[in-house]
C-alpha cells in the first residue's frame, strides 16, 4: 500500500549533528520537524557532543540518537525510525539509517565536514552515512566568517553542489566570537523549508514510497548566462562583469526538476555544469538567433546572461593602434533579445533579470511590463554578498499580478529553485503568473 503525505508528514529525516557551537540549537529543530509530522533520527559526531548532550537528543526524537561508528546499537538491526509505519530491515547503522531515509540534513555543517564530503572521506558513523544514502542531501553550513570565506571551504562547497547536494545558507550576522559576517547557520524555519523544499522539487528519494512528480518533467526550458562580448577590434570587447554562475545554477537546477534543458552562454568566468547541452554565443546577435532557435521547442526561457546593451557600429577588422589623443567609440544598440522572443512566441513564459543598483522594485516592474515578460527577477549587485562573482545572490522576484516575493541572500542554487518552482507552478497551470 502507497503511503502518502503532504509536506514533511510521514518524512523520515536522517539529522546528523556536527562539532559547531550552533549545534546547541539542533534540540529546537528536532521539535520543528517533529511538529511538522516528520520522523527523526541522529547521528551526532563526537565533537558534537560538546555542545549538545546525546540524552537532550533523545528527549526530543523519541528515536535513535547514535554517535560511534561501532556502537553496538550501530551494528544491530534497526528499526531506524522510530514511529513510521514502513518497516525498516537494514542492519548496521550507517547503512540502514542511509538507506531508509528520505532526506538526510546535517547541522550545523562544519568545514571540516564541507571537505570529507567533498573528497568522500568516511572514518565515522556520519560521514559513512552520508557516502552511503541515495537520497537527497542538505547542508546548513556554520562557521566563522574567515573559514567560509577561505579558498578551499569555497572550492569545498562548489563541488558539493555540482553534485546536486543542496545547502541553506549561512546567513550574515553576529557569529559566536563576536565578528560579523557570513558564517551563521541558517534560522531553523529556513532550514525546515528547505528539508521540505528538496522533497517536493526532487521526490522523496529512492527510500519512500511517496512523493511528488519532477515538478519540470516533460518541460523544455531555454536558460541564457554569462556576460556577451562586442568586439570593438580583433583583440578589444565590450562586455561587462557577470559570471554566469545564476544561469549555470539555474540550468542545472532546472535539469534536476526534471526539465530538458538548452544552455545558452556567453563569457564565463565559471566552470560550466556538467552535462547540459550547452550553446556557445559570444555576441548579443549570436546570442540572439540560439535563443530563438532554442525556443521553438521549448516551453520557457530565463533570460540571465548580461547583454550588452550597446556594440562598436563599426569594429575594425584590425587591430586599432593606441594614439595619446584618445580615441572616441560610435555605439549602436544591440537587439532586444527578449522581446524578439516575446514577438515572434507570444505564448510562452519568459523570465528576465534587472540588475539594478537603486529603485529595484519600481524599476523591475517597468522592464517586465516592457517586454511582456510573464516574471522577472530583480537583483543589485552593490548589496553584500552578492557582488559580481559571488556564490550567493540576493533577488526579488516579481509577475505580472504585482506578486512580490524577496528571496534573502543564499546560495545562486538555492535562489535558482526559487525562480524555477515559479516557472514550474506556472507551466503546470498552464497560464502566466
Amino acid at each position: 500500500m502507497t503511503e502518502t503525505r503532504s509536506g514533511l508528514k510521514g518524512a523520515r529525516v536522517l539529522l546528523g549533528v556536527t562539532g559547531g557551537i550552533a549545534a546547541y540549537k539542533i534540540p529546537e529543530l528536532i521539535r520543528l520537524f517533529i511538529k511538522e509530522g516528520a520522523h527523526v533520527s541522529v547521528i551526532a559526531t563526537r565533537n558534537a557532543l560538546r555542545f549538545v548532550t546525546i540524552d537532550a537528543l533523545r528527549s526530543v526524537t523519541r528515536g535513535p540518537v547514535l554517535s560511534e561508528l561501532f556502537e553496538p546499537a550501530a551494528l544491530g538491526e534497526g528499526p531506524w525510525f522510530t514511529g513510521s509505519s514502513r518497516p525498516t530491515s537494514l542492519g548496521m547503522a550507517h547503512i540502514g539509517m542511509a538507506r531508509e531515509a528520505d532526506i538526510v540534513l546535517v547541522a550545523p555543517a562544519t568545514a571540516h565536514l564541507l571537505g570529507k564530503l567533498a573528497h568522500g572521506l568516511a572514518d565515522d558513523l556520519l560521514s559513512t552515512a552520508l557516502l552511503a544514502t541515495r537520497s537527497p542531501v542538505l547542508l546548513a553550513p556554520a562557521m566563522n566568517v574567515a573559514m567560509w570565506e577561505h579558498a578551499a571551504v569555497r572550492e569545498n562547497a562548489r563541488a558539493l553542489e555540482a553534485r546536486g547536494i543542496r545547502m541553506v545558507g549561512p546567513e550574515e550576522g553576529e557569529l559566536a566570537d563576536g565578528e560579523r559576517g557570513v558564517g551563521r547557520m541558517a534560522a531553523l524555519p529556513a532550514i525546515v523549508a528547505a528539508a521540505r523544499d528538496a522533497l517536493n522539487d526532487l521526490g522523496a528519494g529512492p527510500a519512500a514510497s511517496g512523493g511528488q512528480a519532477l515538478p519540470l518533467r516533460g518541460k523544455r526550458v531555454v536558460v541564457t548566462a554569462g556576460g556577451t562580448e562586442e568586439p570593438i577590434d580583433p583583440v578589444r570587447v565590450i562586455t561587462n562583469r557577470s559570471s554566469g554562475k545564476m544561469g549555470f545554477a539555474l540550468a542545472e537546477e532546472a535539469q534536476r526538476m526534471g526539465a530538458a534543458v538548452t544552455l545558452v552562454m556567453a563569457r564565463t568566468t565559471a566552470a560550466p555544469p556538467v552535462g547540459v547541452t550547452s550553446v556557445t554565443a559570444m555576441t548579443a546577435s549570436d546570442m540572439g538567433e540560439a535563443v530563438r532557435r532554442a525556443m521553438r521547442d521549448a516551453d520557457a526561457l530565463i533570460m540571465a546572461a548580461a547583454v550588452s546593451d550597446y556594440r562598436p557600429a563599426t569594429p575594425s577588422a584590425i587591430k586599432l593602434r593606441r594614439s595619446s589623443e584618445g580615441m572616441t567609440l560610435d555605439l549602436a544598440a544591440t537587439p532586444d533579445i527578449l522581446e524578439s522572443v516575446r514577438k515572434k512566441y507570444p505564448k510562452k513564459f519568459l523570465v528576465g533579470f534587472a540588475l539594478e543598483t537603486e529603485d529595484g522594485v519600481r524599476r523591475g516592474r517597468e522592464k517586465l511590463k516592457r517586454k511582456g515578460l510573464d516574471l522577472i527577477a530583480v537583483n543589485n549587485p552593490l548589496r553584500p554578498g552578492a557582488e559580481f562573482g559571488s556564490d550567493r545572490n540576493e533577488v526579488t522576484i516579481l509577475d505580472r499580478s504585482s506578486k512580490i516575493e524577496h528571496v534573502s541572500l543564499r546560495s545562486k542554487h538555492e535562489v535558482a529553485r526559487a525562480i524555477l518552482r515559479r516557472v514550474a507552478a506556472a507551466l503546470a497551470a498552464g497560464k502566466k503568473k
